[in-house]
């Protein structure tokens, strides 16, 4: 039987072969990407509305995404956030950057109710030009 070496003597010093390690490199590399798109992608699932009028978001900057689940918790760009610091998050983030798009993500079995207050916040905050996101109707 024959075996292979991984260490090479051609030449004046030992090699070591490390294609099989670069092959397992790149496979974890890609499997952490997949995974942390897919847990990002579920982190929160908001079931938005459906509209028939408005207009297709823009990419002129990075937005500051409100999310409002049906159960009523909240988060900001992606990251929970309890309903107490809400008002001084987005605040000081508005005040670093203000001509920050701001985007509110409410779920659509998400009462008026828990939305409400919200966009009082915003408005007491002095924060304007806030924006709703819907899915186009066909």
């Amino acid at each position: 039987m024959r075996t292979r070496s991984i260490i090479s003597n051609e030449g004046s010093g030992a090699r070591i072969n490390v294609t099989p390690m670069i092959d397992v490199v790149m496979v974890l590399i890609v499997f952490y990407l997949l995974v942390g798109q897919l847990a990002i992608d579920r982190k929160a699932s908001i079931d938005l509305p459906s509209s028939s009028t408005g207009i297709n978001q823009t990419q002129e900057q990075d937005p500051i995404i409100i999310g409002i689940t049906a159960d009523g918790s909240l988060s900001i760009n992606g990251n929970a956030i309890d309903s107490n610091r809400f008002t001084g998050e987005i605040e000081g983030m508005h005040t670093r950057a203000p001509g920050t798009p701001i985007r509110v993500r409410a779920d659509r079995d998400a009462p008026f109710g828990v939305v409400r207050p919200i966009m009082h916040q915003l408005r007491d905050a002095n924060i304007r030009g806030v924006e709703l996101v819907t899915e186009q109707r066909p």
